[in-house]
């Protein structure tokens, strides 16, 4: 697939049916993390080998939110797709997912959606997957009901990295912990940010270091406040720049939101307002503090922007 062709997102609100011969890949897949690749990596063996339609079927919002649980996630909707579109798949099949669809019992699931809406003739989940109401459903469900429907289940095994086993809760712990490298290499791919670059408090362009401040989802998860090493693409697929960006409420001004600025080096000064930028961040400079002067916060800027230049110069 080449760089520039995109995902094409099916949102499936009623069942009906919608495909055909399809190899199903399940799961709420937050962060498209090695462990997920994993699972990607099959379904596009299994569909090409059975000669099957290889379909990514997930849930919108995440089940969790949908519940109104406490959760910060790891990718929105478009950073999966953004994320997704060198992965030779074509469609992604979104669930709603609503107070109602979460009393849809496992049996009944499988029914209206995986059977009769996508006609799956091999289903692929991760070994932790659970769905229905209550998540009553399990993969020994699913090998159950595959046996007796007549489609294989293939269960993926946990993927490890150093020993551990790669989760997104673990992955969300250590980049609220702002360990970013490390949350990286189980991610397989620097963290995304995909935002709007909307007008800030002008600050930066005062001290001569502009940023663009990135509106962020709500539910987004950013890291421990601070100050990062990044590349940025003034657009989902353009070229990316080094940047540092900035994370936190700044306290030498006492802002009241987080904040998520960047900054783009050697940039020429046009408006970024209104761009939709993708952020990937790839080191921690240092923790957030506060500034005695717009001197002292200049001078350690300078100091950032140096040591970012170092840290990304074997990146390209």
């Amino acid at each position: 697939m080449s760089s520039s062709q995109q995902i094409h997102s099916v949102w499936l609100d009623e069942p009906h049916r919608l495909c055909n011969d399809s190899a199903v890949a399940m799961g709420s897949f937050d962060g498209i993390h090695m462990g997920h690749k994993h699972i990607i990596t099959r379904l596009k063996t299994g569909a090409e080998k059975s000669k099957l339609n290889p379909v990514l079927l997930t849930f919108d919002p995440h089940p969790r939110l949908a519940l109104s649980q406490d959760i910060s996630l790891l990718t929105t909707v478009p950073e999966r797709e953004l994320l997704l579109r060198k992965s030779g798949l074509r469609f992604i099949v979104h669930i709603r997912f609503t107070q109602q669809f979460a009393e849809t019992s496992p049996d009944d699931f499988i029914d209206k959606y995986i059977i009769h809406s996508l006609d799956t003739k091999m289903l692929i989940v991760g070994y932790d997957h659970h769905f229905g109401k209550d998540r009553q459903g399990n993969p020994e469900t699913l090998k159950a009901i595959g046996l007796e429907e007549g489609f294989p289940v293939e269960i993926i095994p946990p993927v490890k990295i150093d020993g551990v086993t790669i989760k997104s809760s673990t992955i969300r712990e250590l980049i609220s912990r702002g360990e970013i490298e490390k949350a990286n290499r189980f991610l397989g791919h620097p963290y995304l940010v995909l935002g709007k670059a909307i007008p800030g408090r002008g600050i930066g362009s005062h001290i001569g270091y502009p940023t663009a401040n990135i509106e962020y989802y709500s539910y987004k998860l950013l890291p421990r406040d601070g100050v990062y090493s990044a590349r940025v693409a003034l657009s989902p697929f353009a070229r990316e720049r080094n940047a540092i960006v900035y994370v936190g409420r700044a306290p030498t001004f006492g802002l009241p939101k987080r904040m998520f600025e960047v900054h783009i080096l050697d940039y020429d000064g046009s408006s970024l307002y209104g761009r939709n930028i993708a952020t990937r961040l790839h080191y921690f400079i240092r923790s957030d503090r506060s500034f005695k002067s717009l001197d002292g916060l200049r001078r350690q800027i300078e100091r950032d922007i140096e040591k970012a230049r170092h840290l990304l110069s074997d990146i390209r």
